[in-house]
């Protein structure tokens, strides 16, 4: 402000000068704002024009005398140069301000000249600049504790020099705006001044950990001209917490001892904060941050959560939710291992499984007896595909083994367990079909048959026709009863007759008891006479030979008669006039 207002002076007192009458004298030059270092020379401009009065200098107000070695004119023989070397300045006599005078022409004419003051400066570096905060000063090594979010007010100042330093800031290279600079003079030491700039800073999380610089500018510091001050921003707040260590492929192929996660809950905050996991709300024991699971297992399943703590608060929780894989196993089937039924009722078998995914099950039904290994037997087959199977009606069909099998699936691949067998037992009387039929050539063995299923097994069977009755196992004369063959809970009971004859034909009867009932079952013996056979043959052969050709015929017959007519007919149409109806006619055989 002070050298802009001596220019400001300067510029307007040139102008005055410009405008006046030629012939009186008036300032070619005025003197300028000037800086000079201690112990050094400094020249004090002032030019007259049209200079008839004499020159003569003031200091703040006082006059000046010229006196060798110290305040020399510097140009004696110049008629118009009023200029004025200040030799070996010093700060406590020739710092000021300083004034070109000059006394009239004439005593009566008013042209005596006084220029606007114009400073000498005799430099004077100030002091280092110095950081202060809450009023007290930082020293190196000490930082500015802030909570993220305030306003911080920093102040800078460099004091005891001349000219005030300028003062910048820095927050690591950006450069900051700063609120103001004022400029005092020292109290004690009027001639010096006291720099002092005032920051307002906004504190973020941002700016922690990083330097704050006040850089004060002067020229008679050493090269670069500039000192610093510094001090660390150290920014307080509340924890924030992330978690790393595992991305949504991770999660999703979790799986029972063969995978291992290893989870980080990152905390950030100042103070420095401490770490915690909960787990489905219980607090786990773990030592810091980390979070270890190798191998994973089924318990590790839950939602976790991990907080921070400081002095300043508690931080909100990461959320994650482990899902741990494992592949099904049967835990149960029932109602017991061997199930008893009573033939048409109702039985139910139910299984139970875990796994995750929860598994999907399979029911499947062996009937054979034979003893069972692991994997599905050659002969079982899916009988229902939920974890209850109801079977309605039971039949004798029903019995046998049957094996659950629980499925799910593990990434790409489907993992199972196969329980072990229930056998179901259907019990009830003998069943098997009313009414058969057998067929035998006269003089060959017959065989009646008739095949019943019974649990428990028949103890006795008979087959009866006429008067006769004949036990399993038996015979009387071409007749023999034969020891029935069983597959999967059904026997097939056998009658064979010698030499057959056609008064062997007739209806036999199967009667079969068990513990629970009997059944009858009755099979109708045909006995075919040989010696008819070979012309009933050829007479059903010649019979259908002449069918087919009489059907060819038939059918070339009804095609020549759609695709041409004949031309008397045609003509006769033409020449009566009338139309001919083209649909097609029946077929009716042409006579000879």
């Amino acid at each position: 402000m002070k050298k802009g207002g001596e220019k400001l002076l300067e510029s307007l007192f040139l102008f005055i000068l410009a405008t006046s009458v030629d012939g009186v004298q008036r300032f070619a030059e005025l003197p300028t704002y000037t800086e000079v270092n201690p112990g050094e020379d400094a020249l004090l401009k002032c030019r007259i024009s049209d200079k008839k009065g004499v020159c003569s200098w003031q200091k703040d107000n006082k006059p000046v005398g010229i006196y060798r070695g110290k305040y020399e004119w510097a140009n004696e023989n110049s008629p118009s140069d009023c200029s004025l070397w200040v030799r070996g300045a010093t700060l406590q006599l020739d710092d000021g301000q300083w004034q070109c005078q000059l006394t009239a022409s004439n005593y009566d004419v008013q042209d005596a000249l006084s220029s606007p003051p114009a400073a000498l400066a005799v430099r004077v570096p100030p002091q280092a600049p110095r950081i202060l905060f809450n009023g007290s000063h930082i020293m190196p090594g000490q930082n500015i504790t802030v909570p993220a979010g305030s306003r911080a007010t920093v102040v800078c100042e460099a004091r005891y020099g001349n000219p005030p330093a300028y003062i910048e800031w820095y927050l690591e290279k950006e450069r900051l705006s700063a609120w103001s600079q004022t400029n005092a003079s020292e109290v004690e030491r009027p001639r010096v001044w006291a720099a002092r700039s005032v920051l307002e800073l906004a504190a973020s999380r941002s700016a922690r950990g990083r330097q704050l610089a006040c850089r004060a500018h002067h020229p008679s510091y050493p090269q670069p001209y500039y000192k610093d001050a510094f001090t660390m921003l150290d920014v307080t707040f509340v924890p924030v917490v992330s978690i790393q260590g595992a991305d949504a492929s991770t999660l999703a192929n979790l799986e029972e001892g063969s995978s291992a996660l290893t989870l980080e809950c990152k905390a950030e905050g100042n103070p420095s904060p401490y770490v915690w996991w909960t787990k489905d709300g219980q607090v786990l024991a773990t030592n810091g941050p980390m979070l270890i699971l190798a191998p994973v297992a089924r318990n590790h399943s839950g939602n976790y959560r991990c907080q921070a703590r400081n002095s300043l608060g508690t931080s909100d929780a990461a959320r994650i939710d482990i899902d741990v894989k494992y592949s099904p196993r049967v835990t149960w089937v029932g109602p017991d291992t061997v199930v008893e039924a009573n033939l048409f009722s109702k039985v139910t078998l139910e299984c139970r499984a875990e796994g995750n995914p929860p598994p999907e099950y399979q029911w499947f039904h062996n009937p054979s007896p034979t003893s069972h290994t692991r994997g599905i037997p050659e002969g079982e087959y899916p009988v229902s595909s939920s974890a209850h199977l109801e079977l309605h009606n039971v039949t004798y069909n029903q019995h046998g083994r049957y094996y659950c099998v629980a499925v799910n699936q593990i990434g790409l691949e489907d993992r199972s367990h196969q329980s072990e067998a229930i056998t179901l037992n259907v019990l009830g009387p003998p069943v098997g079909a009313d009414a058969g039929a057998a067929h035998a050539w006269s003089g060959n063995e017959a065989r009646v048959t008739a095949t019943v299923c019974a649990d428990p097994p028949p103890r006795r069977a008979a087959w009866l026709w006429g008067s006769l009755r004949l036990d399993v196992p038996s015979q009387i004369g071409r007749y023999r009863a034969i020891d029935p063959s069983g597959v999967d809970g059904c026997y097939r009971y056998s009658l064979l007759v010698s030499s057959a004859a056609v008064s062997d034909a007739r209806v036999y009867v199967l009667h079969v008891e068990n513990e629970r009932g009997f059944s009858s079952h009755a099979v109708t013996l045909t006995v075919h006479e040989t010696e008819h056979l070979a012309p009933l043959i050829a007479s059903a052969l010649v019979i259908a030979a002449l069918l087919v050709v009489i059907t060819c015929l038939v059918i070339r017959c009804c095609k020549r008669r759609r695709v041409k007519k004949p031309s008397s007919q045609r003509t006769r149409s033409t020449l009566t006039g009338k139309h001919h109806d083209p649909r097609p006619r029946p077929c009716r055989p042409t006579p000879e």
